[in-house]
């Protein structure tokens, strides 16, 4: 038995819009992830845009001509003391915020608002000893301000109809011909159908292409502001987790674009062909 048959006989209903209903649900859930992200603290913490956290160590004063006053650098640093009525650490999702405490305690919350008074009522004290730099508010701000999701939803909502479309496409079945013999055939899908598909994936593509692009550009630009402006007091990073669901749903959507723009040419192509025969 060749290999062709084998495979028949384990999926024998699986087509070439399957494969693409597949890229296109793992799109969909790479993406709800990404946007889900720093909205709960168990596992979802580690999806953020960026984090800012207050500096272990001592800090160095640039030595830069530029750099006139660098009394204020150790001024800001002393601010940010002493650690143990500190919070830690602050992550920025697309729709929520995450921190983690002196003493270990993390939680997650997309109310900026709320955080804060639970870090007060637990008896950390005012605002600047609980938050002495505002991570809090810089984080919200960034979320609020910089961060934008819209484009996320747009491709989320284009990808799931793009879906359904796929849905509709015929699949294998067996017909039996003139010889009485069954065969298995697969008959071409509706052009419009095709082409709405494409259109779907293509806008899905080009608004997940933009938002992560613009995630990452603005992510990394706000981490260095961050530092810049507190002078080294606070360091920062870009969440690796979310930059990988992000280009990688890019990525699968550039292929699910692909795969139907060549199957909707190779189709016209053999009608073609046929129609000349």
């Amino acid at each position: 038995m060749g290999l062709r048959q084998r495979l028949a006989r384990i999926f024998p209903l699986l087509a070439y819009h399957h494969v693409l209903m597949g890229v296109c649900s793992v799109i969909i859930i790479l993406l709800s992830v990404l946007l889900a992200g720093c909205t709960t603290s168990n596992g979802m913490r580690n999806i953020y845009l960026v984090s800012l956290k207050y500096r272990n160590g001592s800090i160095s004063t640039p030595s830069d001509p530029a750099f006139i006053n660098p009394g204020i650098a150790e001024k800001v640093y002393n601010v940010s003391q002493p650690r143990n009525t500190t919070i830690l650490e602050v992550r920025a999702g697309y729709m929520g915020l995450c921190l983690t405490q002196s003493d270990g305690a993390q939680f997650c919350s997309n109310n900026a608002a709320a955080l804060a008074s639970m870090v007060k009522d637990q008896g950390y004290g005012s605002n600047v000893t609980a938050d002495p730099l505002n991570l809090i508010w810089i984080a919200k701000n960034f979320k609020e301000t910089i961060v934008f999701d819209g484009l996320i939803f747009v491709a989320v909502v284009a990808t799931f109809i793009c879906l359904l479309a796929l849905g509709t496409f015929p699949g294998w079945h067996e017909e039996v011909d003139e010889t009485g013999s069954e065969r298995e055939v697969k008959p071409f899908p509706s052009r419009p159908v095709s082409q709405a598909a494409l259109g779907l994936s293509s806008l899905g593509f080009i608004f997940a292409l933009i938002s992560i692009l613009w995630q990452h550009i603005n992510s990394s630009a706000a981490g260095t502001m961050a530092e810049s402006l507190t002078y080294g007091a606070i360091e920062s990073h870009v969440g690796t987790a979310a930059m990988i669901l992000g280009w990688a749903a890019v990525a699968c959507l550039g292929i699910v674009t692909l795969a139907l723009l060549v199957m909707i040419m190779s189709i016209s192509l053999l009608r073609r062909l046929t129609d000349g025969e």
